[in-house]
Formats: C-alpha cells, structure tokens, sequence
C-alpha cells in the first residue's frame, strides 16, 4: 500500500473516531529596571487598531507581564519600517539561552490580536508578533508585499533579537494562522536552516506557499478544522487563486521528511484526532478538529468544543519548548 493511500485510510478512520466521539457525547504595570528595550513609558497594551508606527529613534512601548517583559519595537527593513510586539520572559532578562518564536497572524488580523488568544507569551522563550504590511503575508495571493520582502523582514527581527538577548539557534521556530500559517509553512520550505519547526493553524496553502520548498526534512505539526469555510479541509478556490487541501500538504510533508507509512491516531478531547506520522526524520503530526472552524481552535468563537489552551499546549509540547516555571 502507497504512503498516500496509507494517509488517506488514516484520515479517513480519524474522520469516524471524531463521529463517533462527537454522538457519545491585562495586569497593573510597573517600571521596568534596566529595561531591556531603552528607556520608554510603560502603559497597557493598545486596543486595536494599533497605533501608527514609531520612528526606528522612538523608544517602543514596554509593560511587565508577571515577571516577563513586553514591548513593540519599529525596525527599518530596507525602504519600510516595520514593526513588531516581544515578550521577553525572565531567563531571558537574566541572560540565559531561551528558544524564538515567531506567531504570525492571520488576514486583516493585527499581531496585538493572535498575541492574546494564542496566549504564546506563557512559553518560556522569547516570542515576536510581527504585523503584516496592510495586515496579509506573502506569498498569498492579497499580500502587498512579496516572500523575499517578508522574509527581510523576519530576518531583521531575529537580528535585532539577537543583539538584545542570547537566542538559542537550535531551537527557532514559526507558527501562524490561516494567512499566518501559509507563511509560517513558507519559511519552513525557504529557511529550513534558520527554523527547527513550524506549526500551521487552519493554514492557507497556496500554491506558491511550497513552490520551491527545500527539501531538507522540517519539524511540523498542522491544526485544521473539518468545518473550516474559508479554506477548506480538502482544498479549494480563493481569491481566484487555488489553495491545497490539508491531505495534501500532509502527503507532500510526509515526503519531504522521509516518514514511513504508518501514522498512528490518538484521540484529543472530545472532538479532535492527532495523527502521528512513524517514522520520520522530522516528526510530522496533524491534528483533526472535529466542527473546527476557521479559527484558532479554543478561541472564544470556536464552535468545536475543544479545550482553549489545546491548541498552543499541543504546539509547544510538540516542539519541546518549556512554560514559564517549568
């Protein structure tokens, strides 16, 4: 039996193993001391929409978060600025070598926003929330800007991170949502030796998001749900432009990091199945959120029962990041 067919037979059962589940049943801030972004105000996070860009000689905007600490900092990117929000957990203000992480947003979406349903800022390591130019990434079909622009521009932030705080190469990795997750998907296949995993949430998989992509096996996990319709499970049209369907992201992921045909499944909670591909010279899972629409599974407008923090738990427990305490 081919890898493909053994895939499709897998989804298939986790398809049936979600049915049948399914019938069974912002804190007071303080001055920060030798504050690592320069010296600034220090006030609560603005409401959306953001506030206009700061010039790269303005102090950003800092605030504590527990013992963390967190800010929006303005880089130049060739012509642009750009800008970005960072939360520096306490290791990393002592000094010690923490993982990066990268948490791109969705379409039309700001990076304030996926900051605070993602809840990534509880890891322990540094974590950037870039904003898109006119809030789209490339290479979707609607970005103002192209993939080489972008990726400049994430470059530039692990530059500028990297000059502030001990980054740990090893562990460097990028998740984002729908139009987020296309593009996290796209480092994965245009720097597979700056990034050692990425996570892909109800991802728009356009064509050009793998066109090219290295083949250098890359640590993956994608969430996606079964509801989804805006990009769909099994693929589609949007903006004029044709998306693939999650089985064959998977198929060509499982491929590319030279997996067996065996995938095991696991049931998630009531409504989700993973499945782990066997195997692997980069492990590879999926997760199948049974009614799961396009969101961030366990967002407050999630439909599909799943527990809120299940999505960035699974994420993070899948890349060996650490929360804060651990």
């Amino acid at each position: 039996m081919s890898l493909q067919t053994r895939i499709a037979t897998a989804l298939a059962a986790a398809i049936s193993l979600v049915a049948s589940s399914c019938s069974a049943s912002e804190e007071e801030t303080t001055p920060p001391v030798n504050d690592a972004f320069g010296e600034s105000e220090v006030r609560e996070i603005e409401p959306e929409p953001e506030p206009e860009p700061q010039s790269e000689a303005a102090a950003p905007t800092t605030e504590m978060i527990g013992e963390s600490r967190s800010g929006r900092r303005t880089i130049q990117v060739g012509d642009e600025s750009r800008n970005y929000w960072i939360t520096a957990p306490p290791a990393a203000l002592n000094g010690q070598k923490v993982p990066l992480i990268f948490v791109f947003h969705g379409m039309t979406e700001y990076a304030s926003a996926i900051r605070e349903y993602s809840n990534f800022d509880k890891a322990n390591a540094i974590v950037v929330y870039p904003n898109g130019i006119e809030q789209a990434w490339a290479p979707a079909p609607y970005a103002e800007t192209t993939g080489e622009e972008d990726i400049a521009f994430v470059d530039a932030i692990r530059e500028d991170v990297e000059s502030r705080y001990s980054v740990d190469s090893a562990r460097v990795f990028a998740a984002g949502l729908s139009n987020g997750g296309g593009f996290a998907a796209y480092l994965g296949c245009q720097r597979p030796y700056q990034f050692t995993g990425i996570a892909t949430v109800s991802a728009a998989y356009y064509w050009r998001v793998s066109d090219g992509c290295s083949e250098i096996p890359m640590k993956h996990i994608d969430i996606h749900g079964t509801a989804d319709e805006v990009i769909e499970y099994d693929g589609g049209t949007r903006h004029e432009t044709e998306y693939h369907s999650v089985p064959e992201m998977l198929n060509e992921a499982a491929r590319r990091n030279h997996c067996s045909d065996e995938v095991v499944l696991t049931q998630v909670g009531n409504t989700a199945v993973k499945s782990t591909y066997q195997g692997c010279d980069a492990p590879l899972e999926h997760i199948r959120v049974g009614t799961g629409g396009h969101v961030w599974p366990g967002h407050p407008t999630d439909k599909s029962g799943v527990d809120s923090d299940l999505t960035t738990n699974e994420i993070l427990n899948f890349w060996g990041v650490a929360y804060r305490g651990q």
